[in-house]
């Protein structure tokens, strides 16, 4: 949902810390809230789709990723008339009569809606789903009755950049905590951290629905590169960022010769590269 975004860049900002030897951290208190990843993509919400589609959570592009965080639209899956968030850990698997199954798993769910034409349920995808074409089976059950049986692409990695404003990447400079945009552009050999979905594996065995630690690290398995501007940032970290379910990020400093104006972004890996989006640099 749209309207949820202010909520993700609330928590997000508050979070960032200007010590790069750790990475960025939410709070306990509001860890697991759906408010910490709701948000608009380049191409936006899907508007009225004929069928029931589950897709990236950043991205909003087909398919899921083990770990990952996914979003299902469509109609008649639920019963709620608003919004229902989940605010526990773990996360639960049952909320407002909403369950969600990946090859028979139960997934973690942070809340189920409804915007006045069709649902969405936003959930995070079971560490342990297998991989391959059409390799994930994802089940809606409402009440305990199958409304949604979708058959769907299952990536390795699939790197998504959580967006605001429709194109501008969730970035937060950590000179002062404060999120990167227009009114705010980052500067060339600024370190900042990124904030994205569907980095894959990780270097601990972790439960679904819970947040990830903050000692020690979940790294990603896989190094991952970000280009901006064509140029190639150093990365400091890449993995979940403690205290968040399913929310990855990467930490990077910025190359110092960048040009001013909104400059493609874009994350590097050995299994598929994500969407270009902008960030702003002055």
């Amino acid at each position: 949902m749209r309207y949820l975004v202010p909520f993700l860049l609330a928590g997000l900002t508050a979070s960032a810390q200007t010590d790069m030897s750790q990475p960025a951290a939410k709070t306990a208190a509001a860890s697991f809230s759906i408010n910490q990843f709701g948000r608009k993509n380049l191409t936006g919400i899907p508007a009225q789709p004929a069928s029931t589609v589950i897709v990236n959570a950043a991205s909003y592009l087909p398919g899921i990723s083990p770990g990952g965080l996914a979003t299902i639209f469509g109609k008649d899956l639920s019963h709620v008339a608003d919004v229902v968030v989940a605010n526990t850990n773990p996360l639960p698997t049952l909320l407002a009569n909403v369950s969600v199954k990946v090859n028979g798993r139960s997934a973690p769910i942070f809340s189920v809606s409804y915007n006045g034409t069709e649902d969405q349920i936003s959930f995070q995808v079971p560490y342990r789903t297998e991989t391959g074409p059409n390799a994930a089976e994802v089940q809606v059950y409402d009440g305990g009755n199958l409304v949604a049986d979708i058959i769907t692409d299952s990536f390795t990695e699939d790197p998504g950049i959580f967006v605001y404003q429709g194109k501008y990447a969730i970035a937060v400079s950590t000179t002062n905590n404060s999120l990167i945009g227009p009114n705010n552009p980052a500067s060339g050999g600024d370190v900042i951290v990124l904030y994205t979905t569907g980095l894959g594996r990780l270097t601990l065995d972790l439960q679904d629905g819970y947040g990830a630690p903050s000692s020690p690290l979940a790294y990603t398995s896989d190094p991952f590169q970000v280009v901006v501007n064509g140029q190639q940032c150093q990365v400091l970290f890449s993995g979940l960022g403690p205290g968040f379910v399913g929310l990855y990020q990467i930490n990077l400093v910025l190359p110092r010769n960048l040009p001013s104006g909104d400059l493609n972004m874009q994350i590097l890996s050995q299994y598929g590269d994500s969407a270009i989006v902008k960030l702003p640099v002055f």
